[in-house]
């Protein structure tokens, strides 16, 4: 993602949605990440925070971030845990909606990929995907 933004970030808006913890060492998904990393449920904002800051600096990432409240409205809304990839054209239309967590994140990133490159070559956001958000 991080060289997507590099590359493209002249043409597209990138946001990063920091949301709640999918590996925390008191949770019900892959607890060993989060012992190993120290990383535990959000009690609060701030800690939700904390952990958001940790991984942009331990990931090198310099993507704008948005950090989701303690009532997870926006993983809600978009189904996005434990992550997900979308592309919203400037009219809205969502163009891209990866399948959620692990499983659609790779194919995101090549269709995004490939997206953002036809879009920089033609001037013309690509026309919407096939992949409608699931959920």
């Amino acid at each position: 993602m991080q060289k997507m933004f590099k590359d493209y970030g002249d043409i597209v808006e990138f946001r990063l949605v920091y949301i709640n913890e999918a590996h925390a060492a008191d949770g019900r998904s892959m607890p060993r990440i989060g012992k190993d990393l120290g990383i535990f449920e959000h009690n609060n904002y701030g800690e939700r925070c904390q952990v958001a800051e940790r991984l942009l600096s331990d990931k090198k990432l310099t993507i704008p971030t948005i950090i989701d409240g303690m009532d997870n409205k926006v993983s809600e809304a978009y189904k996005a845990h434990p992550d997900r990839i979308f592309i919203v054209r400037s009219d809205g239309k969502i163009a891209i909606a990866a399948a959620r967590g692990p499983r659609g994140f790779a194919p995101a990133i090549a269709q995004t990929a490939e997206w953002l490159a036809d879009f920089k070559k033609t001037g013309k956001e690509p026309s919407t995907s096939k992949n409608a958000p699931d959920g």
